[in-house]
């Protein structure tokens, strides 16, 4: 019978407690956010694009009201300056939670948006300003969640040949090329 010197044993202790810490560390519960993880970005990709959508629909329907009516709503439309306080500051609140677990060129494409949602004229006049305006925020809309998709890995990578073959299809397809 050989028996175990008290050095191997410790060593064997020391490696299986090793590989278990290892297996404890890699759980992730389901469902459970983490920050930085997929979910955690996604959540807040997905809040500041809510935010935008929300402060430029206020934004050009006030000023479009605005332009329309004249006078008339200018009373009605002073009553809802509160309401564009907390549309602004949820659009800022949503650009901090996506500086915090955001990659670089999301948070480029994120300020890019908030800067063309901010730079909407409540008070413009011209209705073709008004409508390049718009144009711009729905553009740098777009770059943001094109941004995102990529960062979260929603679009094919170079490697994944089968899904960038059913991607061409599938857009082949849509423009009936």
């Amino acid at each position: 019978m050989t028996f175990l010197t008290p050095g191997v044993a410790a060593a064997g202790i020391k490696a299986t407690g090793s590989v278990a810490s290892a297996l404890v560390g890699r759980y992730r519960p389901v469902g459970v956010p983490r920050l930085g993880s997929r979910e955690d970005r996604a959540e807040a990709y997905r809040r500041l694009l809510d935010a935008s959508t929300r402060s430029f629909n206020y934004a050009y329907q006030f000023a479009h009201l605005k332009r329309e009516a004249g006078r008339a709503a200018h009373k009605l439309l002073l009553g809802q300056t509160p309401q564009a306080w907390e549309v602004s500051s949820e659009l800022i609140s949503a650009l901090h939670g996506v500086r915090l677990c955001g990659s670089v060129h999301v948070i480029a494409a994120a300020e890019t948006l908030v800067e063309a949602t901010s730079n909407l004229e409540l008070n413009e006049k011209s209705a073709r300003r008004s409508q390049r305006q718009a144009e711009a925020v729905v553009t740098a809309q777009r770059a943001f969640l094109d941004a995102c998709r990529e960062d979260l890995a929603y679009t094919a990578r170079w490697y994944q040949v089968r899904r960038r073959r059913a991607e061409r299809r599938f857009l082949r397809e849509q423009t009936g090329n």
